[in-house]
């Protein structure tokens, strides 16, 4: 597996493992893109269109980091057209996330609430692990996982 990274200051010595490159670079040649980085003046609206062009149509978008990165509008057109193949996203640039927003609607979006940082720390993620876990023997055994958002496949 390779590693690719962009930051404005380079954060990652090379290691054989990480590599630093542009974000350009780091878009277009990624199968996985996925955003970790605070919210400034020089990040808001950092990932648009054009950086969603740039994105392999195979590729999987995820933001953790804070929704105001990403032109939430740019990434819904992105989706339904195909430059891109799914996202994943537990932050939005209005949160909460609006009951009719078109995230909510496609197929090819995962969407949580807001959870990869929560405070409680291992209690809250092995709570998590198990839900997970169990969704996904629910879902080996033909039943249907809890709390689903979208539809199976």
């Amino acid at each position: 597996m390779n590693v690719l990274a962009y930051a404005r200051k380079a954060v990652v010595q090379p290691d054989g493992f990480v590599k630093m490159t542009d974000i350009d670079y780091l878009v277009s040649a990624s199968d996985i893109v996925t955003v970790h980085a605070s919210l400034n003046p020089q990040t808001k609206q950092l990932i648009d269109k054009e950086v969603f062009k740039k994105i392999k149509n195979t590729s999987l978008f995820i933001n953790t980091a804070r929704g105001g990165i990403v032109n939430e509008k740019d990434l819904i057109g992105a989706l339904k057209i195909g430059d891109i193949a799914g996202a994943c996203l537990d932050v939005f640039e209005s949160e909460p996330l609006s009951t009719d927003s078109e995230l909510r609607n496609l197929s090819n979006v995962i969407l949580t609430p807001l959870t990869a940082g929560m405070p409680d720390g291992l209690k809250f993620h092995k709570k998590r692990y198990d839900f997970v876990m169990n969704n996904i023997k629910r879902v080996e055994n033909g039943e249907e996982p809890e709390s689903k958002r979208n539809q199976l496949l």
